[in-house]
């Protein structure tokens, strides 16, 4: 009798854990909401978060097909934020939900990120088509994984209006017949370097994204070396500027630095899963070089050619700039005097 309660215990218990993990998982995106609750919502639920100087507000626009309300967290004064959004399809008097999602903007020292969150509830107390929206949202935040309930009150004006964007930046479109770019620095009729972009797709990431990492790489790191300054903090820079001398370097090479360790990237962009192609970026920020691209000096990478067991020093000077889809090689140059230094002045 023992064991055959013992079975039955164990049973109920994993069945019960079972329903226990699947209450609240699975989201209600596609759901059509036309009844109206009678929670106790009030203009004041328009405060996500009160301050006395500043609150966070809900917020809202529409389209002719969608209404979307959002609110923007400040994490610090450089632009840092979070902005939590909500977008729902219009059916006659009904909404459709159609998605939730967060924007993480990285300001100037960070790199943004878009990631879906799970809608898990929703409750209707006033929709007036264009003018007003109010009710409850519960959602699964993808940070700590909690349940959170948010109320929300939002009145909109013919300013919220919008039209939706389809001018969107693709990667292909900016640097597709500009990239790659192959070096022949000692005009042997072999390319020694190649700027290119890597691509890689993210797929763990909802929604998936792909990144195109634009930067110099070698043909063969045995022979074509990229240097990188001495005596620098992580990550160790590639990208030279006026005064510098190829002296003062050191080779950047998969078998003596971790790629972790150098900042090879010009920028990278990220090019988001439909529909979220108008979060599409270049990254532009001093996680690459912008402060350096930015300015009105020359740019350069420092080389070094090993031929015949010796050291050829040399340089690439480059022009870049992601906005404007510009990228070209200016002009190149190798000592012809092996183990002779090259140092370039302002």
């Amino acid at each position: 009798m023992k064991i055959y309660q013992y079975i039955c215990l164990l049973l109920f218990s994993l069945i019960f854990s079972s329903c226990e993990g699947e209450v609240g998982t699975e989201g209600i995106e596609g759901t059509v909401i036309c009844n109206f609750s009678n929670l106790s919502i009030s203009e004041a639920d328009n405060i996500v978060i009160a301050n006395e100087n500043k609150p966070v507000l809900w917020q809202g626009n529409y389209t002719d097909d969608t209404v979307t309300i959002h609110f923007t967290k400040p994490l610090d004064d450089d632009g840092l934020s979070e902005t939590l959004n909500f977008v729902f399809i219009k059916i006659d008097s009904c909404l459709q939900i159609d998605r939730g999602y967060e924007f993480y903007n990285g300001g100037t020292g960070d790199i943004s990120a878009l990631t879906e969150v799970k809608v898990l509830e929703f409750y209707l107390n006033e929709w007036e088509i264009d003018k007003k929206l109010a009710g409850r949202i519960v959602y699964r935040d993808h940070h700590d994984k909690l349940i959170k309930t948010l109320n929300f009150w939002i009145e909109f004006t013919p300013d919220d209006y919008l039209v939706e964007d389809t001018n969107f930046t693709y990667f292909s479109d900016c640097f597709g017949d500009k990239l790659p770019i192959a070096i022949d620095l000692d005009n042997d009729g072999t390319t020694d370097y190649n700027i290119l972009a890597e691509e890689v797709v993210d797929f763990a990431n909802r929604p998936n994204f792909v990144s195109y990492n634009i930067k110099l790489v070698s043909t063969d790191e045995s022979i074509n070396e990229i240097l990188s300054p001495k005596g620098v903090g992580i990550p160790f820079p590639v990208l030279f500027e006026p005064p510098f001398s190829t002296e003062n370097t050191r080779s950047y090479a998969a078998n003596k630095f971790n790629s972790e360790d150098v900042k090879n990237s010009l920028d990278v962009f990220y090019e988001f899963s439909p529909p979220y192609e108008s979060y599409n970026f270049f990254l532009q920020n001093n996680l690459t070089y912008k402060k350096e691209l930015s300015n009105d000096k020359d740019d350069y990478y420092a080389v070094r050619l090993i031929r015949n067991n010796k050291n050829f020093y040399g340089w690439i000077k480059i022009e870049f700039n992601a906005l404007d889809c510009k990228i070209a090689v200016l002009e190149t140059y190798v000592n012809p005097n092996a183990e002779e230094h090259i140092n370039i002045e302002n």
